[in-house]
This record gives C-alpha cells, structure tokens and sequence, in this order.
C-alpha cells in the first residue's frame, strides 16, 4: 500500500469514527476513542520520517488537527 493510500484509509476511518466519539452511550464513545488512537499512532507509524512525533500528543485531543495533518501529508506526497 503507498502511503497515499495508507493516509486516505486512516482518513476515512477518522472521518467514520467522529460520529461514535461524541456519542451519548458510555460505552461506544470508549471503543471509538481506542480505534481512533490506533489509526493515530498507525499514521505516525508509517510517517516516521516525515512528522515530529509530539505532534502525535495534539492529534488525540483535536479531530480537526489530524484531518489538516492527513491533509497536509498528502500534499507532500504528491508534489514530492
């Protein structure tokens, strides 16, 4: 998988689990939270190199942060 397409699939999951986050059922915005720090923690993973890690901190608590990130990254990866 490239990296584009690695980006756009934590980017769909992100955008599929902002739904479940606010969620009014205990339980549910738990297990949305745990996915969504995978997918996180998945993105700074494999963009090692292009990132700085205590970025990572900031995207758990801002949704809108990662998807400019996601963004951003794709970006990159295009025009280089």
């Amino acid at each position: 998988m490239t990296p584009i397409e690695s980006i756009y699939e934590i980017q769909s999951a992100v955008l599929y689990l902002q739904r479940y986050l606010n969620s009014s059922d205990p339980v549910v915005p738990k297990i949305a939270r745990m996915k969504y720090k995978k997918f996180i923690n998945r993105f700074f993973r494999e963009n090692v190199n292009t990132t700085e890690y205590e970025k990572r901190d900031i995207c758990f608590g801002n949704l809108d942060y990662i998807l400019n990130l996601l963004e951003s990254m794709v970006e990159y990866y295009y025009f280089s």
